[in-house]
């Protein structure tokens, strides 16, 4: 898959990454449509970022289409779009 990886602050460079492997069971494989640029991203390319490392590649804020389900996934099916929250996670007890 293609990614833009951002190596250290104010140098990009396009890259390709393996695929990913087999889904866990409550995975889903998303195909990137768009991705926008918050001030997250402006400060990780300025080199302001302080919780950062470098490489690193950036854009949390993306809409995409569902490629790939784990087994347990439910409520979703490959083809379905989407966007992502990416500062939410969901553990169950």
């Amino acid at each position: 898959m293609k990614a833009i990886i951002l190596h250290e602050p104010g140098r990009f460079e396009f890259i390709t990454k393996e695929k990913a492997g087999a889904l866990e069971p409550d995975e889903v494989l998303l195909k990137i449509k768009r991705v926008s640029i918050c001030g997250t991203d402006l400060h990780a390319y300025n080199g302001k970022q302080p919780f950062f490392t470098y490489p690193r590649i950036l854009g949390h804020e993306v809409s995409a289409e569902i490629v790939g389900l784990g087994t347990s996934v439910i409520g979703f099916k490959v083809g379905d779009t989407c966007t992502v929250e990416p500062y939410h996670n969901h553990v169950e007890d």
